[in-house]
Formats: C-alpha cells, structure tokens, sequence
C-alpha cells in the first residue's frame, strides 16, 4: 500500500502526543514494506525543512502563506501577544482561509506524485482555534481513515467546558466526511461518538512504542520519575501534593519531574521540607529519558485527560513499574496491581500511598514491574500495533470495513 499520513507536528520540532504516535507509526508501517508518505498544514514558525526523508519515511511540510521566524518562540509574550491580536482581527482567518486551499493543491500534488491509495488524518486540528469562522478541511477523493486522538471539542468536552461553535463544527466536519473511523482508546472512541453524535462503528487501534529501549543499569533506591506536560491536566499539580506525603514518610526519596510547563508555579504546591527533593529536568534526548526511567523505582502518571499516553509504555517498557490514572484510558493500559497501580489523581492519599508501596515493597515492585513489561512488550508494541493498522486500511480499502 501507499499510505499519506496528514500531521501538523510530525518530529523533528515542536510537537505533543500525535506527532511522536504518527511518527512511531509511519515508521513501524514503512518496516512493513509500505511506501509511507506523511504531509502537515505547519503552524506559523515552525522552522525546519519543508522536506525531508525520515528513514524509509519521506515527509512535507506546508508552510502558511504568514509563516515567519518571528512566530518560532511561541511560548514568548512577543509571540502570544501577536497570536491574540491577528486572530482578533481576523488576519489568522484570512491567511487559513487561503493557505488551505492551497494546502488542498498541495496535497493533491503529493497523492499523484505517490500514487497514494489511502489516508489518515487525526481528528486534532490545531488550526481551528484561530478561526473565527469555520474554515473546512477538504475532502481528499481517497479513502479517508479520521484517528481519534483528540480533538479540541473532545479536551473541551472532558475538562467539563464547551467548544466555541467554529471549533466544534470544524471537528464534527472532519469526523463525519470519514469513510472510517479509528480510536487510539476504546474510552476516547465512546466518548467522542457522544460528544459529535457519530453512530458509525470505531475501531480501537492503540497507540504503539518501540519497547526495545537499549536501557540497561541498575535502579536508584527512592527515585520517582514524571514526565509530561507540566499542566493541571496531567495531574502534575495533584503530584505535588501526594509528594509532600511520600517525602514526609521516606524523606531520602527523590522525585525527578521531566517536561515543560511553568515550574514556579508547580512548586507552590510543595512544602518546605519537600522542595528540595524534587528536581525539575525540562526536556532532554529521548535515549537519556528512558535511561532515567529505567533507573527509577517508579513511575508515576496521575492524570486526567489522556486519550492514550506514551509516556507510562515507555516507563513499563524500560522495566519499571508504573502508577497511572483510573481516569479516562488508564486501565485500558494498566491492570491495576498486575501490571502496574493505578490511582484516582483528586485522591492525594491514596496516590501517595501507592508510591510509597512500590518504594518499600521490592518484590512486589519487581513483580509489577516485570508483568508491566511483558504487557507492553506482547500487546502495544509498534510491531504489533503497525501489523493491526495495516489490517485495518486493508478492510478498508476492500470496503468490508467502514
């Protein structure tokens, strides 16, 4: 098969959970002896080539008709301050309303060049934030699997709030002009066939990871790994809390917090005593990361919002044992006190109780670790998962699954 992957954030650079999650995929594909191709409609600064070869992985980049160096520090109050103002005056809407009619040639152009039979898009459309009227991604005339990964509508729906109308009809747009569906969770395939009232059937295809780390070493008595956004959605903040019970009962025990996000204001949530027994790493290489996870007695993901995270399969990967979330797709992941423990994040006792387990319980910690490897290893490889996805566009284009 030739298979076009569409995504706005596809690595080197910039990018969340879908870049990584297509990356790992495209690549696991393209080892299946498939010609993979992957093309993104770029935010404004982005940088990097506009094309390039990952691998066995050939890769476009489209680039807005306002794209600018001075957008590439985005986090910066110069950048904000910009974005705020062009989407306030519509200048963002006129530039998407025109780049993605050019995005659509573009796109085209790629699909004949490649002689493309089917394309997967992600539900996620970063673009849509900044329209003030809905502006449709087009509808490409091949088969077109739509990935539930999460879309804008979806986050706003499960943090308790609602889309702006643009937003959401853009979302719903994308979904329902889908000749199929897929969902990297089963929890994410349900909740967003209510919240965009799909009725059509969803297969669940989760996320996979390489599980084959290169990590070796022994483990660091007392040392508690996090890595992610530092924000309230990942239950960062709860962390916090929890921390401040586990320091207080093993106050040799160290916690290292992997991820960006405003640190100052993650350490309010910390007591005196327990300050000094957190450190703030930022990001660093991935081979250095999975290296920390495998030294660490345990890892820990309290989150709230996850359609389905990397991050807990990279630390059971590394043969560590993982305390995740009951929300939302964590024990789709983690059988809780098989293969990992899982822990309400509003519930500060019992998320600190459950890292204080596998600090002082070694066999058990071991046990755990162990089943949590083995489960990553036989189920969410990106072997295995790059197998099933193929299986999938196959139905597909055959026409028995839709």
């Amino acid at each position: 098969m030739n298979i076009l992957y569409l995504c706005d954030e596809y690595p080197p650079g910039r990018h969340g959970g879908i870049g990584t999650a297509v990356q790992l995929l495209a690549r696991g594909v393209a080892k299946r002896g498939h010609k993979v191709v992957v093309a993104g409609f770029y935010d404004w600064g982005y940088g990097g080539p506009d094309e390039f070869e990952d691998g066995e992985v050939k890769v476009y980049r489209f680039r807005r008709k306002l794209d600018h160096a001075f957008f590439s520090k985005k986090e910066s109050l110069p950048v904000r301050a910009a974005y705020k103002l062009l989407h306030l005056t519509g200048i963002f809407q006129l530039d998407i309303s025109s780049s993605i009619k050019k995005y659509e040639a573009f796109l085209l152009d790629i699909i004949s060049k490649h002689e493309i039979e089917i394309i997967e898009q992600p539900d996620f459309n970063e673009y849509a934030q900044y329209c003030r009227k809905p502006v449709y991604f087009p509808r490409l005339p091949l088969p077109t699997v739509v990935k539930l990964h999460g879309s804008i509508s979806y986050f706003n729906k499960e943090a308790g709030g609602e889309p702006s109308p643009v937003v959401y009809n853009i979302d719903h747009s994308v979904l329902h002009k889908a000749d199929a569906v897929s969902s990297v969770s089963r929890y994410t395939a349900v909740k967003t066939a209510a919240y965009m009232d799909y009725k059509s059937p969803i297969e669940v295809l989760y996320n996979g990871i390489d599980t084959h780390l290169g990590t070796s070493g022994g483990k660091e008595p007392g040392l508690v790994v996090y890595t992610g956004s530092l924000v309230a959605k990942k239950g960062i903040y709860q962390l916090m809390k929890a921390w401040n019970v586990v320091q207080e009962q093993m106050p040799a025990a160290k916690l290292e917090v992997y991820g960006k996000g405003p640190v100052e204001r993650v350490q309010q949530y910390l007591g005196q005593a327990a300050k000094a027994s957190v450190s703030f790493k930022g990001h660093i290489p991935r081979p250095d990361l999975f290296r920390r996870l495998a030294a660490a007695g345990a890892a820990v993901f309290p989150s709230y919002a996850e359609c389905f995270a990397l991050g807990p399969m990279e630390a059971m990967a590394a043969g560590t044992a993982v305390v995740y979330s009951t929300r939302t797709s964590g024990p789709e992941l983690v059988e809780d006190g098989v293969s990992g423990l899982l822990a309400d994040p509003d519930n500060i006792d019992e998320l600190a109780e459950k890292i204080i387990y596998l600090l002082q319980d070694r066999e058990a910690n071991e046990r755990i670790a162990a089943a949590g490897k083995a489960r990553v290893e036989e189920r969410f490889d990106i072997r295995v998962i790059a197998k099933m996805n193929e299986d999938f566009y196959k139905a597909v284009l055959s026409g028995s699954r839709a």
